[in-house]
């Protein structure tokens, strides 16, 4: 690291509802770690019934209640980024948690580069993760770094590590970008496509790594891409795609079968992988024929 950090500071931007058994253990990993300037914690939490707030109390926390009603992926994140005294603003989610307490500074480090808009770190699966969820992660979240402009040759599994689940962006930049408040999730990856058209990179740094993955049920997971499927038609789906996308999916099911082969318990595993990955399919595409219709009633009632 260079002296161009030694006077700058961070904020780290949470957001919380009900973070459960693991938020204490975030907030310590969060103010252990070891960086190279000052940095803040703002948590805003959006109607927790359990101990959230509570404990972030503890905490020299910059703590913001809003109603359950008002929270937005994108719109919430601007609130907290608006809050923010820092130049360079680092979202976490509550169900993550940084590796090392080097985290922060490996993530910030790569604004040393002034081409530099974003940063997104690894996200490494809980050792317990049910496979397929696991699988996602190790397949989409690579060891190696990656830079990407508007006019690279390819593109790394389509950037699904693009993510705001461990990301950093200038705050300058989000001054004149800013999330969206109208796509319902994706605000990460919307973002960042506008970044790249205006000739910004990002950066993927898997030194700057989380545990993190969901422990969904299979309704869950359906419910949860039903809102892909309508960021997906409300214009979230923008990033640049592989020229070997194909090659890619298909490359995609024979490793996962592969993984969960390995596992022990492919008997169980594999009927339940399939499960999994087609109610993947099945929630992205009922939101987005639903988002359509919804567009195609209201052009009719007009």
């Amino acid at each position: 690291m260079g002296d161009w950090l030694t006077n700058m500071d961070a904020s780290i931007i949470v957001l919380t509802k009900n973070a459960g058994e693991g938020w204490e253990r975030l907030l310590q990993r969060l103010f252990s770690q070891n960086f190279n300037g000052d940095y803040e914690v703002i948590v805003i939490d959006s109607g927790s019934s359990d101990g959230t707030v509570t404990t972030a109390q503890r905490f020299p926390v910059r703590l913001v209640q809003i109603p359950t009603h008002e929270f937005h992926h994108g719109r919430t994140r601007n609130l907290g980024a608006g809050l923010a005294r820092g130049s360079i603003l680092v979202y976490i989610t509550q169900d993550a948690l940084p590796l090392r307490d080097d985290w922060l500074q490996k993530l910030t480090a790569n604004f040393a580069d002034p081409s530099v808009a974003m940063v997104c770190g690894r996200q490494v699966p809980w050792e317990n993760t049910k496979p397929p969820e696991k699988f996602f992660h190790l397949y989409n979240f690579p060891d190696f770094k990656i830079r990407i402009t508007s006019h690279d040759p390819d593109y790394y599994h389509d950037n699904l590590f693009i993510s705001d689940v461990n990301s950093a962006l200038r705050k300058e930049v989000w001054q004149q970008s800013r999330f969206s408040d109208k796509v319902v999730v994706a605000e990460d990856k919307e973002l960042a496509k506008r970044l790249l058209d205006a000739g910004w990179t990002i950066i993927y740094d898997p030194e700057a790594a989380v545990y993190h993955a969901h422990d969904l049920t299979l309704r869950s997971v359906f419910d949860r891409y039903v809102l892909f499927g309508i960021a997906l038609a409300q214009g979230a789906g923008g990033l640049p795609r592989s020229r070997n996308w194909v090659a890619h999916r298909l490359g995609y099911i024979f490793q996962e079968i592969k993984f969960v082969l390995s596992t022990g318990r492919w008997w169980y595993w594999l009927p339940y992988s399939i499960a999994y990955e087609l109610s993947k399919l099945c929630g992205i595409a009922c939101g987005w024929l639903s988002s359509l219709l919804r567009k195609w009633l209201t052009r009719r009632t007009m």
